[in-house]
């Protein structure tokens, strides 16, 4: 048994904005990353999603930065930066769904004392003070029960008590979101934490015990998943970016000039490429350490291991960075697919799965409202 991924979107906190969305064709994902903005429109047609368009736009130059750098900007050109990505990939729905950083979430499995989930909501605001580290009259607070499986029913837990995944994002980040986004033109129909989203799109219901490593351009994001419940999350302040800025400092090189050597080059195993890898490593070699602290300490919690890592996000898109992975957390590892999720013309499908780990969070959104 495994609990929908579509109800991850604090549904019952913004239900009423989601009705926006029931009589639009189209659905909108927004992603506003550190260094871009990604967009994808699925339109659903007799259970199936239909793939519309996608499109990214780098925002490092509406700050007067090279793109790939990250940037903080403004609420007026982040919007800027929406409605130019919308325009250029000929988006035409207006209700989107907006992903919020895990950086700004907090997400937490905690067990309360009830048999079943009929009592919790009495419950949950107190128990949400506990473990909240801010006011809970200052976020927007979202639970579910979840569902006991085989595997879990196994693990000797009181019969008399639920686990519950906890949820919360602070009332700022919201508006602040909801601002950028009714700036750019567009309906703020929902909103969702981006790691369930990336699990949406790159994991199939009912797979057991599958960790997430979302290689983003500031940080890098991981979670555990079993049966479709994101059971630990972890970040790690470390990303792609990262990289490109060591070459660059390393190598005497401009940024862009380093970002394109990582791309062409990535994990060489090439004896003159060496220098640029080696200049790599030691950031490459900080975030698998991390990534494997992360997965034995689950293991250590749960008595389990997991079975599969998927790498997704833009920095997965590193040449040799599955094989290093393999190498470091002797585990199976694969690049996520969420394009494969959709149906779009086939001379589309190379390209699609080239790009697809880079899309991974706003196919999830727009996947979630089909």
């Amino acid at each position: 048994m495994d609990i929908s991924l579509k109800d991850l979107s604090f549904k019952k906190l913004l239900g009423g904005l989601q009705a926006a969305l029931k009589d639009k064709q189209s659905v909108l994902g927004v992603d506003i990353g550190g260094s871009s903005v990604k967009v994808v429109q699925l339109r659903k047609e007799k259970e199936r999603a239909i793939l519309e368009t996608y499109g990214e736009v780098a925002l490092g130059p509406y700050g007067g930065l090279k793109i790939g750098q990250n940037i903080k900007l403004p609420e007026d050109k982040i919007a800027e930066a929406v409605r130019d990505v919308v325009k250029e990939s000929n988006a035409k729905a207006t209700a989107a769904k907006v992903a919020i950083p895990l950086r700004s979430s907090f997400v937490k499995i905690i067990t309360l004392p009830v048999a079943d989930d009929s009592n919790i909501s009495e419950i949950i605001a107190m128990e949400a003070r506990r473990h909240i580290p801010i006011p809970v009259s200052e976020v927007a607070l979202d639970w579910w029960a979840i569902p006991k499986t085989s595997d879990n029913k196994n693990q000797a837990k009181p019969t008399n008590s639920t686990e519950v995944l906890l949820v919360a994002i602070h009332n700022d980040v919201i508006n602040d979101y909801k601002n950028i986004i009714k700036k750019a033109g567009l309906e703020a129909a929902s909103y969702e934490i981006e790691a369930f989203s990336v699990v949406r799109s790159a994991i199939s219901r009912g797979s057991p015990t599958i960790a997430v490593v979302d290689f983003g351009s500031a940080s890098t994001k991981m979670a555990v998943v079993d049966y479709g419940i994101i059971k630990s999350s972890h970040l790690i302040n470390k990303g792609s970016h990262d990289i490109t800025l060591a070459m660059a400092q390393s190598l005497g090189v401009d940024f862009a000039k380093a970002e394109e050597m990582k791309k062409e080059i990535g994990l060489s195993d090439l004896p003159e490429h060496q220098e640029i890898v080696d200049v790599m490593k030691p950031i490459l070699d900080y975030i698998f350490h991390e990534i494997g602290v992360f997965l034995k300490d689950f293991q250590a919690r749960h008595n389990r291991s997991v079975s599969k890592i998927i790498f997704t996000g833009g920095g997965s898109l590193l040449k040799g960075l599955s094989g290093h992975g393999v190498k470091r957390l002797t585990v199976e590892v694969e690049a996520a697919d969420p394009f494969g999720k959709t149906e779009h013309p086939v001379f589309l499908d190379k390209i699609l799965k080239e790009i697809g780990p880079n899309f991974s969070v706003a196919t999830g959104l727009a996947l979630g409202e089909l």
